[in-house]
């Protein structure tokens, strides 16, 4: 019985192998299926019986309630951010027309360049760049080429060319020829290592309706077609939605058109957003261009129409910082330099303790000569025209600060004005000082001089009468009264550091802080006198030294807004250039600049002129000022000056040129700016021990640095590459 068993155990094992052996039977795939399930099913049996029950937890029930609120609002803020970005890099739609695209609120109109110059300038685009009424968008993709490929590309267009110019008899023959020359010249270029490219450049024009945009791709088209770009550019007819995406930051060029450009070609067109700024050699920085973050360095005293120049912005603005920053740079950027402060609310105080300038109080007891007169160097009177009299110029200023001071007293000169005028000159003709310009060097008369001299007219009338007796008694009347009416003058009066010869000097400070000692920052009636006399002064010293000087006037408008003092400095803005004299007012209003025809005339000696902020400026005051409606906008909008920007914008314009601004100051010029003297000068910069010693080491070894490429190597410096001309493609649009 075991060997039946035995036997049909063997009888059926044999069975299976042979079945397992040929998998392709159908016996043999139903043993291989058998096989499967039960090994599956044993899987899931042995899986159910070792594996334990553990119950599922919700991660939420393990966080405490405030932890979820924190990430309910962290998942919200994520949310908004993605929203925002998604809106800042595309429109939620956009309208594509033939020639234009309306995206989101704008209208857009992209143009490629059909045909490049063959040895294009350095920075040819500069005049696109300069262009501050136009909005617009400009990329460019350089791609490396194949050297061997791009010469053999060029070899096959200078071929073609040559053979085009010798089958060619006509007129057009000698301009392939040229072609052709231009083309081998070019792939001698690539022959001798000149480095190649794939050039495409897209401008996006933009405007916020149809005929704006119409109006700037004018203007676009027309600086790329001019000197010195010489382009030739092209609307993407049909193509817009390509070329826009080309014209993105980090677009791929979709619009498939390059041209062939060389290294020279190349540093040509990167050149192109330096170019459109303002580097003047010997000037200073007043701040960084809005669009291509250069400097922007200007040399008022390089102006051909004068060297004064005016800053104007709303309260907090940034004008004062900015006036203050540029001030400091001005009078530091030359040691044969001299700054003066002149302002009555007290706000540079800080600033001209920080440079230790010397600061003349003006109520106090320093004598101010209002009577002043140098004399005018020789290479200055080479300079004047034929009926130019300075002693008459001064004649003019002592009257006119004669008569604001009985105006602002409330009293009426009337007919005394001449037997005024009569005592002016003759205090001058008693120090022997005339037309004669030798004799400017005399000792000046003062206010005590006149007074000596109406004097002897009351004592002594007919000594000063004309032609008839009769006026002897008119004489000795106007002089009792004119007396009367000058004794603030005198020793113990008001105003007797006025009557008094000059105690100051400018030629021997380096910076000058005039103090009109206002009470707590207040202005009275007699400021604007009071600072028509300072001015006066300055004029008078100006004309002596041989350095140039930098005047500030903060709070112009009280000057300006009066009509008889404005005669005067119509004079000093229109002269002040013979004597290297810059004039700068800052204000806060433009009315005060046309409220008089002297203003304006004060106005358009004003070479340089800085906008900040203001709100003021409106289409009437754009038109005064030349200023376009992009132009205007901008200084509406401009940034004021705040600590969490970090800068405030301006706009300035320099001989009819405009530029948009960023206004930053240093760490260290900050310091100086904003310097409280109640705080003590340790917290300006440089002033704790072997601070300036450590402050040079340091930028020591930043040059060092920069000059070693931060290791003991010199600097790699990469070999000049040879300009080369572009070639173009084939217009597919």
């Amino acid at each position: 019985m075991n060997s039946v068993v035995l036997q049909s155990s063997l009888v059926l094992l044999a069975q299976l192998t042979e079945y397992l052996q040929n998998p392709t039977t159908t016996e043999g795939a139903l043993v291989y299926l058998v096989i499967l399930v039960g090994v599956g099913a044993g899987v899931l049996i042995w899986k159910k019986y070792t594996s334990e029950d553990e119950p599922e937890v919700e991660f939420s029930d393990l966080l405490d309630e405030e932890t979820l609120e924190a990430g309910a609002v962290e998942g919200q803020l994520l949310d908004d951010i993605s929203e925002s970005h998604k809106t800042v890099t595309a429109p939620a739609a956009i309208e594509w027309n033939t020639r234009a695209a309306h995206v989101g609120e704008q209208w857009t109109s992209t143009l490629y360049i059909a045909d490049y110059a063959d040895y294009p300038s350095d920075g040819y685009l500069s005049d696109l760049f300069e262009l501050t009424d136009v909005e617009f968008d400009l990329t460019t993709h350089v791609t490396p080429k194949n050297q061997q490929r791009a010469r053999n590309e060029l070899q096959d267009i200078a071929d073609d060319l040559q053979v085009d110019a010798d089958l060619e008899q006509s007129i057009r023959g000698s301009y392939l020829q040229e072609r052709a020359n231009e083309a081998a010249q070019t792939y001698k270029a690539v022959e001798n290592g000149a480095s190649v490219f794939g050039q495409a450049l897209f401008v996006t024009v933009r405007g916020s309706n149809k005929e704006d945009l119409e109006d700037a791709v004018r203007k676009v088209k027309s600086a790329l077609r001019d000197e010195p770009a010489n382009l030739t550019p092209k609307t993407a007819i049909c193509r817009q939605d390509l070329a826009l995406q080309s014209a993105a930051p980090i677009g791929a060029n979709r619009f498939g058109r390059d041209s062939i450009a060389l290294g020279g070609a190349v540093g040509a067109l990167l050149a192109s957003p330096h170019n459109a700024t303002i580097l003047e050699e010997g000037g200073v920085e007043f701040g960084i261009h809005k669009d291509n973050q250069s400097p922007v360095v200007i040399d008022p005293f390089a102006r051909d129409n004068g060297y004064a120049m005016f800053t104007v912005g709303d309260t907090g603005s940034g004008k004062s910082f900015g006036s203050k920053q540029n001030f400091i740079r001005s009078i530091e950027q030359s040691k044969d330099r001299i700054g003066i402060i002149l302002e009555p609310l007290n706000n540079w105080a800080g600033v001209s303790e920080a440079l230790d300038a010397k600061r003349i109080t003006v109520g106090g007891t320093l004598g101010l000569n209002p009577l002043e007169i140098r004399q005018t160097p020789d290479h200055v009177q080479r300079a004047m025209g034929e009926d130019a009299s300075p002693f008459n110029e001064k004649l003019d200023d002592a009257m006119s600060f004669l008569t604001n001071f009985f105006a602002l007293r409330g009293i009426s000169l009337g007919d005394r004005r001449t037997t005024l005028e009569l005592g002016l000159k003759r205090a001058y003709r008693r120090n022997e000082i005339t037309d004669d310009i030798s004799t400017h060097g005399n000792p000046s008369p003062t206010i005590r001089t006149m007074m000596d001299l109406f004097e002897e007219m009351i004592d002594n009338p007919e000594e000063f009468v004309v032609r008839s007796d009769e006026e002897a008694g008119k004489i000795r009347d106007d002089a009792t009264w004119l007396l009367d009416q000058l004794r603030p003058f005198e020793e113990d009066g008001r105003h007797a550091n006025l009557g008094k010869a000059s105690e100051f000097d400018i030629r021997d400070e380096k910076v000058i802080y005039l103090d009109l000692a206002q009470q707590e920052g207040s202005v009275d009636s007699s400021t604007a006198l009071t600072m028509q006399l300072l001015i006066s002064l300055v004029y008078e010293r100006a004309k002596e030294t041989d350095k140039e000087v930098v005047f500030v006037i903060d709070e112009a408008r009280y000057i300006m807004q009066d009509a008889a003092s404005l005669s005067f400095l119509e004079t000093v803005f229109r002269h002040h250039r013979h004597h290297d004299l810059s004039i700068r007012l800052v204000t806060q209003t433009v009315d005060e600049f046309f409220e008089h025809a002297e203003s304006e005339a004060i106005l358009d000696q004003c070479a340089v002129k800085q906008f900040h902020r203001l709100d003021g400026m409106d289409d009437e005051w754009a038109a005064e000022f030349g200023l376009n409606y992009a132009q205007m906008r901008y200084v509406q909008d401009a940034v004021p000056g705040n600590e969490e920007a970090g800068f405030s914008e301006a706009l300035v314009g320099v001989d009819g040129e405009w530029r948009g601004i960023r206004v930053e100051a240093m760490a260290n010029e900050k310091q100086v700016i904003d310097f409280d003297p109640s705080n003590g000068w340790s917290t300006l910069p440089g002033a704790g021990e072997g601070s300036i010693e450590a402050d040079t080491e340091r930028f020591g070894e930043q040059l060092d640095t920069q000059s070693t490429n931060g290791d003991s190597q010199k600097a790699d410096v990469a070999p000049p590459k040879p300009d080369g001309g572009t070639l173009e493609g084939e217009d597919d649009a």
